[in-house]
Protein backbone atom coordinates (compact mmCIF):
# COMPACT_ATOMS: atom_id res chain seq x y z
CA UNK A 1 0.00 0.00 0.00
CA UNK A 2 2.58 2.35 1.08
CA UNK A 3 4.61 1.01 -2.17
CA UNK A 4 1.42 2.59 -4.26
CA UNK A 5 1.32 5.44 -2.58
CA UNK A 6 4.56 6.74 -3.60
CA UNK A 7 4.76 5.86 -6.81
CA UNK A 8 1.49 7.85 -7.55
CA UNK A 9 3.23 10.93 -5.77
CA UNK A 10 6.60 10.00 -8.12
CA UNK A 11 3.78 9.96 -11.53
CA UNK A 12 1.54 12.85 -10.52
CA UNK A 13 5.16 15.27 -10.09
CA UNK A 14 6.19 13.74 -13.51
CA UNK A 15 3.36 14.78 -15.28
CA UNK A 16 3.61 18.78 -13.48
CA UNK A 17 6.59 19.14 -14.65
CA UNK A 18 5.95 17.72 -18.24
CA UNK A 19 3.09 19.83 -18.83
CA UNK A 20 5.12 22.91 -17.01
CA UNK A 21 7.72 21.92 -20.19
CA UNK A 22 5.02 22.20 -22.36
CA UNK A 23 3.04 24.71 -21.88
CA UNK A 24 4.93 27.45 -19.25
CA UNK A 25 2.62 29.82 -17.47
CA UNK A 26 2.31 33.40 -19.54
CA UNK A 27 4.03 36.29 -16.99
CA UNK A 28 1.84 39.05 -16.10
CA UNK A 29 2.37 42.30 -18.29
CA UNK A 30 2.07 45.56 -15.74
CA UNK A 31 -0.97 47.83 -16.76
CA UNK A 32 -0.50 51.28 -18.13
CA UNK A 33 1.06 53.74 -16.27
CA UNK A 34 2.67 50.96 -14.38
CA UNK A 35 5.90 52.49 -14.87
CA UNK A 36 8.67 53.19 -17.82
CA UNK A 37 8.16 49.50 -19.50
CA UNK A 38 4.41 49.96 -19.61
CA UNK A 39 4.30 51.12 -23.19
CA UNK A 40 5.74 48.19 -24.61
CA UNK A 41 2.31 46.28 -23.65
CA UNK A 42 -1.21 46.98 -22.67
CA UNK A 43 -3.59 44.75 -20.34
CA UNK A 44 -6.64 44.82 -21.81
CA UNK A 45 -9.92 41.80 -22.23
CA UNK A 46 -9.55 40.39 -25.27
CA UNK A 47 -12.89 41.06 -27.33
CA UNK A 48 -14.31 41.01 -31.20
CA UNK A 49 -13.44 42.95 -33.21
CA UNK A 50 -14.93 46.36 -32.79
CA UNK A 51 -16.32 48.12 -36.83
CA UNK A 52 -13.89 51.02 -37.99
CA UNK A 53 -11.05 50.01 -34.99
CA UNK A 54 -7.90 48.65 -35.52
CA UNK A 55 -7.65 45.30 -33.68
CA UNK A 56 -5.42 44.67 -30.59
CA UNK A 57 -1.49 44.30 -31.25
CA UNK A 58 -0.38 40.97 -31.10
CA UNK A 59 1.20 39.45 -28.23
CA UNK A 60 -1.59 40.93 -25.85
CA UNK A 61 -2.85 39.23 -22.73
CA UNK A 62 -6.12 37.69 -23.24
CA UNK A 63 -6.90 38.71 -19.62
CA UNK A 64 -10.31 36.59 -19.71
CA UNK A 65 -12.96 37.76 -17.16
CA UNK A 66 -12.30 36.04 -13.30
CA UNK A 67 -15.49 37.53 -11.74
CA UNK A 68 -19.21 37.32 -12.63
CA UNK A 69 -20.51 40.46 -14.28
CA UNK A 70 -22.92 42.12 -12.35
CA UNK A 71 -25.92 44.89 -12.78
CA UNK A 72 -26.35 47.72 -11.67
CA UNK A 73 -29.62 50.01 -11.88
CA UNK A 74 -30.76 53.16 -12.38
CA UNK A 75 -34.36 53.92 -12.07
CA UNK A 76 -36.12 57.63 -12.27
CA UNK A 77 -39.76 58.35 -12.80
CA UNK A 78 -38.99 58.45 -16.48
CA UNK A 79 -36.84 55.44 -16.89
CA UNK A 80 -34.48 52.51 -15.53
CA UNK A 81 -31.29 52.18 -17.38
CA UNK A 82 -28.88 49.12 -16.51
CA UNK A 83 -25.51 49.36 -16.55
CA UNK A 84 -22.81 45.73 -16.31
CA UNK A 85 -19.86 45.61 -14.22
CA UNK A 86 -18.26 44.20 -17.59
CA UNK A 87 -17.30 46.96 -19.96
CA UNK A 88 -19.41 49.55 -17.71
CA UNK A 89 -22.36 49.00 -20.77
CA UNK A 90 -25.61 49.78 -20.70
CA UNK A 91 -27.59 46.74 -20.95
CA UNK A 92 -30.65 47.47 -20.84
CA UNK A 93 -32.79 50.60 -21.03
CA UNK A 94 -36.48 50.60 -20.24
CA UNK A 95 -38.96 53.80 -21.08
CA UNK A 96 -41.54 53.90 -18.12
CA UNK A 97 -43.51 56.06 -19.77
CA UNK A 98 -44.06 54.60 -22.75
CA UNK A 99 -45.41 51.20 -23.79
CA UNK A 100 -44.72 48.35 -25.85
CA UNK A 101 -46.19 46.84 -28.67
CA UNK A 102 -44.16 44.03 -29.31
CA UNK A 103 -43.99 42.96 -25.40
CA UNK A 104 -47.43 43.16 -24.10
CA UNK A 105 -47.68 44.41 -20.63
CA UNK A 106 -43.95 46.19 -20.77
CA UNK A 107 -42.19 48.93 -21.16
CA UNK A 108 -40.30 50.40 -24.27
CA UNK A 109 -36.95 48.89 -23.97
CA UNK A 110 -34.64 50.17 -26.50
CA UNK A 111 -31.78 47.97 -26.27
CA UNK A 112 -32.06 44.89 -28.12
CA UNK A 113 -32.01 41.48 -26.14
CA UNK A 114 -28.35 40.36 -25.60
CA UNK A 115 -26.67 43.29 -26.41
CA UNK A 116 -23.70 43.81 -24.22
CA UNK A 117 -21.20 46.62 -26.01
CA UNK A 118 -23.80 49.30 -25.70
CA UNK A 119 -21.48 52.16 -24.71
CA UNK A 120 -18.23 50.35 -24.47
CA UNK A 121 -15.10 52.23 -25.37
CA UNK A 122 -11.57 51.19 -26.64
CA UNK A 123 -8.88 53.78 -27.43
CA UNK A 124 -5.72 53.24 -29.60
CA UNK A 125 -2.45 55.37 -29.08
CA UNK A 126 0.44 55.07 -30.39
CA UNK A 127 -0.12 51.60 -32.42
CA UNK A 128 -1.56 49.83 -28.85
CA UNK A 129 -4.87 49.44 -28.24
CA UNK A 130 -7.01 49.69 -24.77
CA UNK A 131 -9.98 47.39 -24.64
CA UNK A 132 -12.49 47.98 -22.56
CA UNK A 133 -15.54 46.10 -23.41
CA UNK A 134 -15.16 43.16 -21.45
CA UNK A 135 -12.72 44.59 -18.47
CA UNK A 136 -13.86 43.83 -15.10
CA UNK A 137 -14.98 47.47 -13.35
CA UNK A 138 -16.09 47.85 -9.66
CA UNK A 139 -19.07 50.19 -9.23
CA UNK A 140 -19.47 52.98 -6.59
CA UNK A 141 -23.12 51.68 -6.20
CA UNK A 142 -25.12 48.92 -6.63
CA UNK A 143 -28.58 50.95 -7.10
CA UNK A 144 -29.18 54.38 -7.71
CA UNK A 145 -33.06 55.80 -7.40
CA UNK A 146 -34.06 59.38 -8.09
CA UNK A 147 -36.75 60.61 -7.00
CA UNK A 148 -38.81 63.74 -8.44
CA UNK A 149 -36.99 66.86 -7.69
CA UNK A 150 -33.81 64.72 -6.66
CA UNK A 151 -30.36 66.57 -7.37
CA UNK A 152 -28.16 64.69 -10.35
CA UNK A 153 -26.26 61.53 -9.18
CA UNK A 154 -23.06 59.80 -10.38
CA UNK A 155 -22.25 56.16 -11.59
CA UNK A 156 -18.77 55.69 -10.89
CA UNK A 157 -17.05 52.82 -12.73
CA UNK A 158 -13.35 51.91 -12.48
CA UNK A 159 -11.03 49.35 -13.99
CA UNK A 160 -7.72 48.70 -11.73
CA UNK A 161 -6.64 45.30 -12.20
CA UNK A 162 -3.37 44.63 -9.77
CA UNK A 163 -4.83 47.75 -7.95
CA UNK A 164 -3.49 50.16 -10.32
CA UNK A 165 -6.21 52.27 -11.87
CA UNK A 166 -6.25 52.18 -15.88
CA UNK A 167 -9.45 53.67 -16.64
CA UNK A 168 -12.49 55.32 -15.19
CA UNK A 169 -15.86 55.77 -16.46
CA UNK A 170 -18.20 58.47 -14.59
CA UNK A 171 -22.06 58.39 -15.97
CA UNK A 172 -24.76 60.86 -14.43
CA UNK A 173 -28.08 61.02 -14.05
CA UNK A 174 -31.14 63.25 -13.91
CA UNK A 175 -34.31 62.69 -12.47
CA UNK A 176 -36.61 63.99 -15.61
CA UNK A 177 -33.70 64.09 -18.47
CA UNK A 178 -33.11 61.34 -20.44
CA UNK A 179 -29.66 62.86 -21.09
CA UNK A 180 -26.66 61.09 -19.27
CA UNK A 181 -23.39 62.87 -18.90
CA UNK A 182 -20.44 60.10 -20.05
CA UNK A 183 -16.91 61.12 -18.96
CA UNK A 184 -13.87 58.87 -18.57
CA UNK A 185 -10.03 59.08 -17.97
CA UNK A 186 -7.80 56.41 -18.96
CA UNK A 187 -4.53 56.74 -17.67
CA UNK A 188 -1.06 56.21 -18.92
CA UNK A 189 -2.01 56.09 -22.68
CA UNK A 190 1.51 57.88 -23.29
CA UNK A 191 -0.10 60.35 -25.89
CA UNK A 192 -2.86 60.97 -28.04
CA UNK A 193 -5.28 58.38 -29.68
CA UNK A 194 -8.44 57.58 -30.93
CA UNK A 195 -11.38 56.66 -28.59
CA UNK A 196 -13.63 54.44 -30.32
CA UNK A 197 -17.28 53.37 -28.61
CA UNK A 198 -19.93 51.14 -29.84
CA UNK A 199 -23.36 52.55 -30.16
CA UNK A 200 -24.49 48.47 -29.96
CA UNK A 201 -26.95 46.92 -32.77
CA UNK A 202 -29.57 49.45 -32.85
CA UNK A 203 -33.11 49.67 -31.35
CA UNK A 204 -34.84 46.71 -29.71
CA UNK A 205 -38.05 46.39 -31.53
CA UNK A 206 -40.82 47.75 -29.54
CA UNK A 207 -43.79 49.63 -32.02
CA UNK A 208 -46.60 48.07 -33.81
CA UNK A 209 -46.86 47.24 -37.71
CA UNK A 210 -48.39 50.16 -38.79
CA UNK A 211 -45.23 52.07 -37.36
CA UNK A 212 -42.84 50.29 -39.65
CA UNK A 213 -40.28 50.63 -37.15
CA UNK A 214 -37.94 48.07 -39.44
CA UNK A 215 -38.55 50.54 -41.89
CA UNK A 216 -37.45 53.96 -40.12
CA UNK A 217 -34.67 52.61 -38.25
CA UNK A 218 -31.65 53.79 -39.13
CA UNK A 219 -28.35 55.62 -38.02
CA UNK A 220 -28.17 59.04 -37.91
CA UNK A 221 -25.40 62.19 -37.47
CA UNK A 222 -25.30 65.68 -38.00
CA UNK A 223 -22.66 66.73 -39.91
CA UNK A 224 -21.46 70.02 -38.68
CA UNK A 225 -19.40 71.21 -41.67
CA UNK A 226 -22.39 70.86 -44.12
CA UNK A 227 -25.03 71.21 -41.21
CA UNK A 228 -27.64 68.83 -41.98
CA UNK A 229 -28.57 65.01 -40.85
CA UNK A 230 -26.62 62.31 -42.83
CA UNK A 231 -28.71 59.38 -42.55
CA UNK A 232 -27.88 55.33 -42.68
CA UNK A 233 -30.83 52.95 -43.21
CA UNK A 234 -29.80 50.13 -41.02
CA UNK A 235 -32.10 47.39 -43.52
CA UNK A 236 -29.97 48.79 -46.61
CA UNK A 237 -26.43 48.07 -45.33
CA UNK A 238 -24.92 45.11 -47.09
CA UNK A 239 -21.34 46.17 -46.34
CA UNK A 240 -18.83 48.38 -44.02
CA UNK A 241 -20.24 51.92 -44.21
CA UNK A 242 -18.96 55.28 -42.95
CA UNK A 243 -19.96 58.72 -42.08
CA UNK A 244 -16.91 61.41 -42.22
CA UNK A 245 -17.21 63.87 -39.79
CA UNK A 246 -16.91 66.62 -37.95
CA UNK A 247 -19.58 65.18 -36.57
CA UNK A 248 -21.65 66.93 -33.27
CA UNK A 249 -23.91 63.80 -32.94
CA UNK A 250 -24.68 60.05 -33.78
CA UNK A 251 -26.76 57.53 -32.71
CA UNK A 252 -29.40 55.05 -34.11
CA UNK A 253 -33.56 55.97 -34.44
CA UNK A 254 -36.79 54.64 -35.21
CA UNK A 255 -39.91 56.60 -35.76
CA UNK A 256 -40.38 57.61 -32.18
CA UNK A 257 -37.42 56.93 -30.28
CA UNK A 258 -33.32 57.63 -29.97
CA UNK A 259 -30.13 56.40 -28.78
CA UNK A 260 -27.53 58.71 -29.78
CA UNK A 261 -24.12 60.20 -28.36
CA UNK A 262 -23.73 64.23 -28.08
CA UNK A 263 -20.52 66.07 -28.30
CA UNK A 264 -21.09 68.82 -25.85
CA UNK A 265 -17.99 70.82 -26.78
CA UNK A 266 -14.26 70.56 -27.92
CA UNK A 267 -13.48 67.73 -30.06
CA UNK A 268 -16.01 66.28 -32.27
CA UNK A 269 -16.18 62.95 -33.46
CA UNK A 270 -14.28 62.14 -36.78
CA UNK A 271 -16.62 59.06 -38.38
CA UNK A 272 -19.29 56.86 -37.83
CA UNK A 273 -18.77 53.37 -39.11
CA UNK A 274 -21.40 51.28 -39.49
CA UNK A 275 -21.16 47.68 -40.50
CA UNK A 276 -23.78 44.68 -41.33
CA UNK A 277 -25.46 42.05 -38.93
CA UNK A 278 -27.52 39.52 -38.00
CA UNK A 279 -31.19 40.46 -38.37
CA UNK A 280 -33.74 39.91 -35.42
CA UNK A 281 -37.62 38.35 -36.15
CA UNK A 282 -40.23 38.99 -34.17
CA UNK A 283 -44.25 39.12 -33.53
CA UNK A 284 -46.68 41.53 -33.71
CA UNK A 285 -50.36 40.79 -33.66
CA UNK A 286 -49.48 37.44 -35.17
CA UNK A 287 -47.47 38.82 -38.05
CA UNK A 288 -43.82 38.37 -38.41
CA UNK A 289 -41.17 41.16 -38.82
CA UNK A 290 -37.70 41.48 -39.41
CA UNK A 291 -35.72 44.16 -37.41
CA UNK A 292 -32.20 44.91 -38.83
CA UNK A 293 -29.13 44.86 -37.37
CA UNK A 294 -26.28 47.32 -38.43
CA UNK A 295 -23.55 47.80 -35.14
CA UNK A 296 -22.46 51.30 -35.39
CA UNK A 297 -19.16 52.66 -33.86
CA UNK A 298 -17.88 56.49 -32.96
CA UNK A 299 -14.53 57.84 -33.30
CA UNK A 300 -12.87 60.81 -30.93
CA UNK A 301 -9.78 62.03 -30.79
CA UNK A 302 -8.91 61.95 -27.01
CA UNK A 303 -5.86 63.81 -25.94
CA UNK A 304 -2.32 62.74 -24.11
CA UNK A 305 -4.08 62.76 -20.77
CA UNK A 306 -6.94 60.69 -21.69
CA UNK A 307 -9.80 62.51 -20.71
CA UNK A 308 -13.31 62.52 -22.75
CA UNK A 309 -16.52 63.49 -22.21
CA UNK A 310 -19.93 63.39 -23.96
CA UNK A 311 -24.02 63.07 -23.21
CA UNK A 312 -25.85 60.19 -24.21
CA UNK A 313 -29.56 60.62 -25.33
CA UNK A 314 -31.55 57.66 -24.11
CA UNK A 315 -35.48 58.53 -24.70
CA UNK A 316 -37.91 59.43 -27.11
CA UNK A 317 -38.03 62.00 -29.57
CA UNK A 318 -39.92 64.56 -27.87
CA UNK A 319 -39.31 67.99 -29.84
CA UNK A 320 -39.33 70.10 -26.60
CA UNK A 321 -36.70 67.61 -25.03
CA UNK A 322 -34.20 67.24 -28.07
CA UNK A 323 -34.51 71.08 -28.98
CA UNK A 324 -33.55 72.06 -24.91
CA UNK A 325 -30.62 69.45 -25.37
CA UNK A 326 -29.20 72.29 -28.08
CA UNK A 327 -26.70 70.92 -30.41
CA UNK A 328 -29.20 70.75 -33.35
CA UNK A 329 -30.57 67.35 -31.44
CA UNK A 330 -34.20 68.45 -32.51
CA UNK A 331 -32.88 68.15 -36.53
CA UNK A 332 -33.18 64.11 -35.96
CA UNK A 333 -36.76 64.47 -36.14
CA UNK A 334 -37.79 67.19 -39.39
CA UNK A 335 -41.06 67.16 -40.04
CA UNK A 336 -41.83 67.04 -43.78
CA UNK A 337 -39.42 66.86 -46.74
CA UNK A 338 -36.52 68.17 -47.08
CA UNK A 339 -37.94 71.16 -50.13
CA UNK A 340 -41.49 71.44 -47.92
CA UNK A 341 -38.99 71.95 -44.71
CA UNK A 342 -39.11 76.12 -44.96
CA UNK A 343 -42.83 75.93 -44.65
CA UNK A 344 -43.83 73.02 -42.68
CA UNK A 345 -41.32 73.62 -39.96
CA UNK A 346 -42.33 76.94 -38.42
CA UNK A 347 -46.09 75.92 -38.54
CA UNK A 348 -45.29 72.65 -37.02
CA UNK A 349 -43.73 74.00 -34.29
CA UNK A 350 -46.65 76.60 -33.73
CA UNK A 351 -48.79 73.80 -33.63
CA UNK A 352 -47.18 71.37 -31.17
CA UNK A 353 -46.98 74.10 -29.46
CA UNK A 354 -50.68 75.12 -29.07
CA UNK A 355 -51.73 71.31 -28.69
CA UNK A 356 -49.11 70.37 -25.62
CA UNK A 357 -50.04 74.02 -24.22
CA UNK A 358 -54.24 72.88 -24.55
CA UNK A 359 -52.96 68.92 -23.39
CA UNK A 360 -51.25 70.61 -20.64
CA UNK A 361 -52.89 73.69 -19.28
CA UNK A 362 -56.41 72.77 -19.36
CA UNK A 363 -55.74 68.74 -18.32
CA UNK A 364 -57.43 67.49 -21.99
CA UNK A 365 -56.96 64.27 -23.72
CA UNK A 366 -54.87 64.33 -26.84
CA UNK A 367 -58.06 63.76 -29.34
CA UNK A 368 -60.27 66.66 -27.82
CA UNK A 369 -57.34 68.49 -27.65
CA UNK A 370 -57.45 67.89 -31.42
CA UNK A 371 -61.13 68.44 -31.55
CA UNK A 372 -60.38 72.01 -29.84
CA UNK A 373 -57.70 72.96 -32.15
CA UNK A 374 -59.81 72.01 -35.77
CA UNK A 375 -62.63 74.13 -34.37
CA UNK A 376 -60.13 76.96 -33.09
CA UNK A 377 -58.84 77.08 -36.61
CA UNK A 378 -62.00 77.27 -38.17
CA UNK A 379 -62.56 80.22 -35.76
CA UNK A 380 -59.28 82.04 -36.46
CA UNK A 381 -59.90 81.34 -40.31
CA UNK A 382 -63.87 82.62 -40.47
CA UNK A 383 -62.96 86.35 -41.52
CA UNK A 384 -60.93 84.74 -44.44
CA UNK A 385 -63.97 82.23 -45.24
CA UNK A 386 -66.56 85.08 -45.34
CA UNK A 387 -64.63 87.14 -47.75
CA UNK A 388 -64.02 84.76 -49.59
CA UNK A 389 -67.54 83.62 -50.17
CA UNK A 390 -68.86 86.83 -50.53
CA UNK A 391 -65.99 87.45 -53.47
CA UNK A 392 -67.31 83.89 -55.05
CA UNK A 393 -71.22 85.04 -54.58
CA UNK A 394 -70.50 88.72 -56.32
CA UNK A 395 -68.57 86.84 -59.25
CA UNK A 396 -71.44 84.39 -59.52
CA UNK A 397 -74.05 87.42 -59.68
CA UNK A 398 -72.17 88.78 -62.64
CA UNK A 399 -71.26 85.65 -64.41
CA UNK A 400 -73.82 85.66 -67.20
CA UNK A 401 -73.00 89.02 -67.92
CA UNK A 402 -69.36 88.77 -67.91
CA UNK A 403 -69.41 86.14 -70.07
CA UNK A 404 -71.42 88.18 -72.48
CA UNK A 405 -69.29 90.90 -72.14
CA UNK A 406 -65.93 88.94 -72.34
CA UNK A 407 -67.25 87.06 -75.83
CA UNK A 408 -67.62 90.73 -77.28
CA UNK A 409 -64.35 91.63 -76.46
CA UNK A 410 -63.09 88.50 -77.98
CA UNK A 411 -64.72 89.05 -81.04
CA UNK A 412 -63.96 92.85 -81.43
CA UNK A 413 -59.97 92.13 -80.85
CA UNK A 414 -59.66 88.99 -82.17
CA UNK A 415 -56.39 89.96 -84.30
CA UNK A 416 -55.12 92.25 -81.40
CA UNK A 417 -54.58 89.90 -78.49
CA UNK A 418 -52.40 93.32 -76.61
CA UNK A 419 -55.46 95.05 -76.69
CA UNK A 420 -57.82 92.25 -75.96
CA UNK A 421 -56.00 91.74 -72.72
CA UNK A 422 -56.43 95.43 -71.83
CA UNK A 423 -60.43 95.47 -72.86
CA UNK A 424 -60.87 92.28 -70.39
CA UNK A 425 -59.29 94.02 -66.98
CA UNK A 426 -61.69 97.22 -67.98
CA UNK A 427 -64.53 95.09 -68.05
CA UNK A 428 -63.15 93.16 -64.76
CA UNK A 429 -63.21 96.71 -63.36
CA UNK A 430 -66.85 98.16 -64.49
CA UNK A 431 -67.77 94.75 -63.03
CA UNK A 432 -66.50 95.21 -59.99
CA UNK A 433 -64.57 92.01 -59.84
CA UNK A 434 -61.23 90.54 -60.13
CA UNK A 435 -59.92 87.87 -63.14
CA UNK A 436 -58.98 85.64 -59.52
CA UNK A 437 -62.37 86.13 -57.93
CA UNK A 438 -64.11 82.51 -59.29
CA UNK A 439 -60.86 80.53 -57.92
CA UNK A 440 -62.22 82.30 -54.35
CA UNK A 441 -64.58 79.64 -53.75
CA UNK A 442 -61.75 76.76 -53.57
CA UNK A 443 -60.19 79.19 -50.81
CA UNK A 444 -62.39 77.85 -47.66
CA UNK A 445 -60.92 74.30 -48.46
CA UNK A 446 -57.52 75.53 -49.25
CA UNK A 447 -57.22 77.34 -45.59
CA UNK A 448 -56.38 74.50 -43.41
CA UNK A 449 -54.88 72.93 -45.95
CA UNK A 450 -51.32 73.88 -44.20
CA UNK A 451 -51.85 72.85 -41.13
CA UNK A 452 -53.69 70.25 -42.51
CA UNK A 453 -50.46 68.93 -44.37
CA UNK A 454 -48.36 69.76 -41.22
CA UNK A 455 -50.33 67.58 -38.82
CA UNK A 456 -49.55 64.73 -41.46
CA UNK A 457 -45.79 65.01 -41.29
CA UNK A 458 -46.37 65.51 -37.80
CA UNK A 459 -48.29 62.37 -36.62
CA UNK A 460 -45.74 60.48 -38.56
CA UNK A 461 -43.20 61.23 -35.58
CA UNK A 462 -44.57 63.35 -32.76
CA UNK A 463 -44.34 61.00 -29.85
CA UNK A 464 -46.83 62.83 -27.90
CA UNK A 465 -50.10 60.91 -29.95
CA UNK A 466 -48.28 57.78 -29.30
CA UNK A 467 -50.07 55.52 -27.40
CA UNK A 468 -52.76 57.76 -26.64
CA UNK A 469 -56.26 56.26 -25.88
CA UNK A 470 -59.94 58.65 -26.54
CA UNK A 471 -62.77 57.18 -26.85
CA UNK A 472 -62.96 53.91 -28.95
CA UNK A 473 -59.77 54.86 -30.34
CA UNK A 474 -56.82 52.75 -29.06
CA UNK A 475 -53.65 55.07 -30.54
CA UNK A 476 -54.40 58.58 -32.06
CA UNK A 477 -50.89 57.71 -33.96
CA UNK A 478 -52.72 54.31 -35.47
CA UNK A 479 -56.21 53.92 -38.16
CA UNK A 480 -58.82 54.01 -36.66
CA UNK A 481 -60.30 50.50 -36.04
CA UNK A 482 -63.51 50.59 -36.67
CA UNK A 483 -62.56 52.79 -39.78
CA UNK A 484 -65.60 54.97 -38.40
CA UNK A 485 -63.55 58.66 -39.02
CA UNK A 486 -63.12 57.83 -42.47
CA UNK A 487 -66.42 57.11 -43.12
CA UNK A 488 -67.63 60.31 -40.63
CA UNK A 489 -65.37 62.29 -42.66
CA UNK A 490 -67.18 61.25 -45.98
CA UNK A 491 -70.27 62.29 -44.33
CA UNK A 492 -69.05 65.52 -43.86
CA UNK A 493 -67.93 66.66 -46.72
CA UNK A 494 -70.89 65.69 -48.56
CA UNK A 495 -73.07 67.78 -46.41
CA UNK A 496 -70.84 71.06 -46.84
CA UNK A 497 -71.45 70.50 -50.40
CA UNK A 498 -75.06 69.83 -50.30
CA UNK A 499 -75.27 72.83 -48.21
CA UNK A 500 -73.13 74.95 -50.98
CA UNK A 501 -75.15 73.66 -54.09
CA UNK A 502 -78.50 73.09 -52.59
CA UNK A 503 -79.15 76.23 -50.08
CA UNK A 504 -77.54 78.72 -52.04
CA UNK A 505 -79.78 77.70 -55.10
CA UNK A 506 -76.89 77.50 -57.24
CA UNK A 507 -76.97 75.85 -60.74
CA UNK A 508 -75.17 72.89 -60.60
CA UNK A 509 -73.22 71.86 -64.15
CA UNK A 510 -72.31 68.13 -64.70
CA UNK A 511 -68.59 68.71 -63.90
CA UNK A 512 -69.93 70.66 -60.73
CA UNK A 513 -72.06 67.49 -59.96
CA UNK A 514 -69.07 65.13 -60.40
CA UNK A 515 -66.59 66.74 -58.04
CA UNK A 516 -69.42 66.63 -55.67
CA UNK A 517 -69.81 62.63 -54.97
CA UNK A 518 -66.21 61.86 -56.23
CA UNK A 519 -63.84 64.61 -54.13
CA UNK A 520 -65.55 63.16 -50.80
CA UNK A 521 -64.51 59.44 -51.93
CA UNK A 522 -61.28 60.07 -53.10
CA UNK A 523 -60.58 61.92 -49.60
CA UNK A 524 -62.30 59.00 -47.36
CA UNK A 525 -59.98 56.56 -49.74
CA UNK A 526 -57.11 58.91 -49.04
CA UNK A 527 -57.70 58.92 -45.03
CA UNK A 528 -58.50 55.57 -44.34
CA UNK A 529 -55.61 54.67 -43.20
CA UNK A 530 -54.09 57.74 -42.30
CA UNK A 531 -53.75 57.96 -38.03
CA UNK A 532 -56.80 58.68 -35.83
CA UNK A 533 -55.62 61.57 -34.84
CA UNK A 534 -55.31 63.37 -38.43
CA UNK A 535 -59.02 61.81 -38.83
CA UNK A 536 -59.92 63.44 -35.76
CA UNK A 537 -58.63 66.91 -36.28
CA UNK A 538 -60.43 67.35 -39.91
CA UNK A 539 -63.16 65.71 -38.78
CA UNK A 540 -63.77 68.13 -36.30
CA UNK A 541 -62.75 71.23 -38.83
CA UNK A 542 -66.04 69.83 -41.43
CA UNK A 543 -67.87 70.03 -38.62
CA UNK A 544 -67.05 73.52 -37.40
CA UNK A 545 -67.62 74.57 -41.47
CA UNK A 546 -70.94 73.91 -41.13
CA UNK A 547 -72.54 76.49 -39.72
CA UNK A 548 -70.49 79.10 -41.74
CA UNK A 549 -71.60 77.28 -44.58
CA UNK A 550 -74.94 77.33 -43.87
CA UNK A 551 -75.20 80.87 -43.52
CA UNK A 552 -72.49 81.95 -46.91
CA UNK A 553 -75.21 79.37 -48.53
CA UNK A 554 -78.28 81.47 -47.40
CA UNK A 555 -76.78 84.62 -47.68
CA UNK A 556 -75.85 83.54 -51.38
CA UNK A 557 -79.42 82.37 -52.13
CA UNK A 558 -80.89 86.22 -50.69
CA UNK A 559 -78.27 87.61 -53.80
CA UNK A 560 -79.28 85.51 -56.20
CA UNK A 561 -82.70 86.10 -55.87
CA UNK A 562 -82.09 90.07 -55.64
CA UNK A 563 -79.98 89.93 -58.59
CA UNK A 564 -82.92 87.99 -60.82
CA UNK A 565 -85.58 90.23 -59.36
CA UNK A 566 -83.11 93.13 -60.33
CA UNK A 567 -82.36 91.65 -64.01
CA UNK A 568 -86.28 90.99 -63.99
CA UNK A 569 -87.02 94.43 -63.39
CA UNK A 570 -85.37 96.14 -66.23
CA UNK A 571 -86.62 94.18 -69.22
CA UNK A 572 -89.82 96.14 -70.65
CA UNK A 573 -93.62 95.51 -70.02
CA UNK A 574 -95.42 94.52 -72.62
CA UNK A 575 -99.73 95.10 -72.89
CA UNK A 576 -101.29 92.06 -72.71
CA UNK A 577 -103.52 90.93 -75.05
CA UNK A 578 -107.36 89.69 -74.93
CA UNK A 579 -106.90 86.03 -74.77
CA UNK A 580 -104.93 86.95 -71.31
CA UNK A 581 -101.73 86.69 -73.29
CA UNK A 582 -98.63 89.46 -73.54
CA UNK A 583 -98.96 90.70 -77.07
CA UNK A 584 -95.71 89.82 -78.61
CA UNK A 585 -93.72 92.33 -80.47
CA UNK A 586 -93.81 93.17 -83.84
CA UNK A 587 -91.27 91.93 -85.77
CA UNK A 588 -89.12 94.68 -88.07
CA UNK A 589 -89.02 93.78 -92.05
Amino acid sequence: MEKRLGLAFVLTALLMIVWYWIAPPVPPQPPVGAGADSAAAVAAPATAPVPGAPAAAPGQLPGAPRVPARTVSVRSPLYEYDFSTRGAALLGAELLKHRSYVNRGQNVQLVPRGATDVLTHRVVSAGRTLDLSTADFQPSATRIDLREGDAPRELRFTYAPGGTPVAEITYTFRANDYIVDVRGRLLGLGGSGTLYTSLGPGLAPHDAVEHAQERELSLVAWDTGRERVERIHSRKVAAADTVAGPLRWAGFRDRYFLLALINPGGRQFTTVTVQPGRAETYQVKGKALVSPRAPAVTALPVGPDGAFAMQAYLGPLEHGRLAAAGHELDEVNPYGYRWLRPVVRPIAEVVLWVLRELHDNLGLAYGAVLILFGFMVRLVTWPLNAKAGRAQMKSMAVQPQLQARMKEVQEKYASDPTRMQKEMMAVYGELGVSPFSMMSGCLPLLIPMPVLITLFFVFQGAIEFRGARFAWLPDLSLTDPWHILPIFLIGSMFALQWITSRLSGMEQNAQTRTMMYTMPIMMGVFFWWMPAGLNLYYAATNIASLPQQTLLAMERRRATEKHKAEEAAKKPRTAPTRSGSREQPKRRR
